[in-house]
């Protein structure tokens, strides 16, 4: 399997485009060849997420081949089932900003048993204790170090990975798992009310 990366600040809308045509040509395959294209729809950064939406769906498109989409706790879940033993029930931390985490409760087979859920630190004690037997993903360190939960953590180093992702994919489906960003909060930016900002007239 081949997999490329954007550096780290490299510019994800100008460099994603490009980065797909060179992985395309390394592997010698047309996009027309394809069975499928799958994206990761969020949680995540609100750019990025948007970013890969907007490109995976403009190649399906193109190509003429479906596009599915998966969440990031999706793909973090097949990644730690693929670790070793995995409890019947288990959570997934992710951050979510400064004050919140991003936070779900699996059970085994990567089933969903909540919907992914923004709660801040001090709310995630009662959402995963008594639930899940241990909390898994890049949150879940932090969480137990500072006293927020009391629970076994694994897999610190969970992320929503490309690789995960494109095994899953035969397994998802077109007509329910869509390319659309998952959002679990609103936009922070809210369109404008009452006309507080003149407009120009035409």
């Amino acid at each position: 399997m081949l997999v490329r990366s954007l550096e780290a600040g490299e510019p994800q809308a100008e460099g994603l485009i490009p980065l797909i045509g060179e992985l395309m040509a390394d592997a010698g395959i047309a996009f027309a060849s394809l069975d499928r294209i799958a994206v990761c729809i969020g949680p995540g950064g609100f750019s990025g997420i948007r970013t890969g939406v907007a490109a995976a769906r403009g190649i399906g498109l193109a190509a003429g081949i479906p596009v599915v989409g998966a969440t990031s706790f999706q793909i973090m879940a097949a990644a730690f089932e693929r670790e070793g033993e995995t409890p019947d029930i288990y959570g997934i931390a992710a951050p979510a900003g400064l004050s919140a985490v991003f936070c779900q409760i699996v059970e085994r087979g990567a089933i969903p048993v909540t919907e992914i859920l923004a709660l801040p630190h001090s709310e995630t004690a009662a959402f995963f204790e008594g639930r899940a037997e241990l909390v898994a993903g890049p949150a879940a360190g932090p969480l137990s170090e500072s006293g927020y939960v009391s629970l076994p953590v694994r897999s610190t180093g969970l992320m929503p990975d490309a690789e995960t992702l494109a095994q899953i994919a035969p397994g998802l489906n077109p007509s329910r798992d869509l390319p659309s960003p998952y959002y679990v909060r609103p936009a922070d930016a809210l369109p404008q009310t009452g006309h507080v900002i003149p407009r120009k007239e035409d």
